[in-house]
């Protein structure tokens, strides 16, 4: 029985949200239900767009206040490791410690976790995907150059593209159509090693893989790198 609990904040996107929830069941799985940890998780589906706050500055300080109101939640009910399931979510941060800084020291940054992963693993680059505002912002890249690697954000004409691919996990609405063109996409790009930004992309990699179509063989030629794979297993090495 773990004495240290976990806390997860999503309402980002709900279905990322639930899926990190199976995924993080899966990673401590036992024989008995009650050996699982504590884990809490706050869902604010009221929270304006972080990308619009990042871009237009749009509800910027509603969306600081959010995420310190939950982060102040999970502190205050004792919570010691806590992942926020967004990677835009992150750009926030800074001014979020400003209003709750005992959070600073719980929250585990999924993308720092990546890049020390990707560190060990020397890898050089790799291409981002992300929401459009954590890609205007730099928000991978500049942090992956602290860990000696080099993140590429695909060019502006297709953020549009981008921005329908991540739709399809929010709306749970999936179509071979966008499958193919979210496939295609990748071929246009000559690099291998992928980091995906934006946590919607990991559930629908899970549901191409479902489906029944043969362009998903080609997602095999591809290393994805998961800030979330890497903080589930960054708990299992620190949770008491």
């Amino acid at each position: 029985m773990y004495k240290e609990s976990i806390g997860i904040i999503g309402g980002f996107g709900g279905y990322a949200t639930l899926g990190f929830f199976q995924r993080l069941l899966e990673a401590f799985a036992t024989g008995r239900e009650r050996d699982y940890p504590h884990i809490y998780m706050d869902n604010n589906f009221t929270m304006p767009s972080r990308t619009r706050a990042l871009l237009f500055m749009e509800d910027y300080e509603v969306v600081v206040q959010c995420i310190a109101d939950s982060l102040r939640k999970m502190c205050g009910g004792g919570v010691k490791h806590i992942i926020l399931v967004c990677g835009t979510a992150h750009a926030f941060l800074e001014d979020v410690y400003n209003i709750v800084p005992e959070a600073r020291s719980r929250v585990l940054n999924i993308i720092d976790i990546l890049g020390a992963k990707m560190s060990e693993e020397a890898v050089g680059e790799a291409l981002v995907l992300g929401a459009e505002g954590t890609l205007k912002t730099q928000l991978y890249s500049k942090k992956m150059l602290e860990y000696g690697i080099r993140a590429i954000e695909p060019a502006p004409e297709y953020y549009e593209d981008i921005r329908c691919f991540i739709e399809m996990v929010k709306q749970n609405t999936f179509s071979e159509e966008n499958i193919v063109k979210f496939i295609n996409f990748l071929e246009s790009y000559p690099y291998k090693n992928i980091i995906l930004g934006c946590t919607e992309f990991p559930q629908l990699l899970k549901e191409i893989q479902l489906m029944d179509i043969s362009l998903k063989t080609i997602l095999d030629r591809y290393i994805f790198y998961d800030p979330l794979e890497a903080v589930l297993d960054e708990l299992k090495k620190i949770l008491i």
